[in-house]
């Protein structure tokens, strides 16, 4: 039964276009703690490289005239241990990849596009954002089996 509240409390924070989920009830964006980035590929102290990933299932939900639609995202986020501006911080990865979900989320939402569509617009469009915060950054569906998944709401 409380699943099914917050699903719809989901829906309703969709439709006005503020959250991409939400939990317990209580209407939030995604929080910078669900990006859990674990390092895949050292760093070896030379310029540019190493690499950390992330895995989090992003619920994007809208409420239609007909029914109720909603899809669950599946969510790889990498970014480079240090790029072109210098070491990216766990944190700073972790922050930016969070607003990068939120922004997506409304943008893509109201776009009003079938939930067929929904998850690879909304990689897409937090790619394009996170490369804004994080140069060389990726999103993308998972691709590892070695990482830690998360689950929002």
């Amino acid at each position: 039964m409380k699943i099914k509240k917050r699903v719809h409390a989901c829906i309703i924070a969709a439709i006005l276009g503020l959250m991409v989920g939400c939990s317990g009830g209580m209407l939030s964006s995604v929080p910078p703690s669900l990006f859990k980035f674990k390092n895949v590929v050292p760093y070896d102290g030379d310029g540019t490289g190493g690499w950390k990933a992330a895995q989090v299932v992003i619920l994007l939900a809208r409420l239609s005239t007909i029914m109720p639609e909603n899809s669950f995202c599946h969510i790889e986020v990498g970014v480079p241990e240090v790029n072109r501006k210098g070491p990216v911080s766990n944190a700073y990865a972790q922050t930016s990849s969070a607003r990068s979900a939120d922004t997506a989320g409304r943008e893509v939402l109201r776009e009003r596009l079938p939930t067929s569509m929904l998850c690879r617009r909304f990689r897409t469009a937090m790619e394009r954002i996170l490369r804004g915060y994080i140069p060389g950054a990726s999103v993308g569906t998972f691709t590892r089996d070695d990482l830690p998944r998360k689950v929002f709401p």
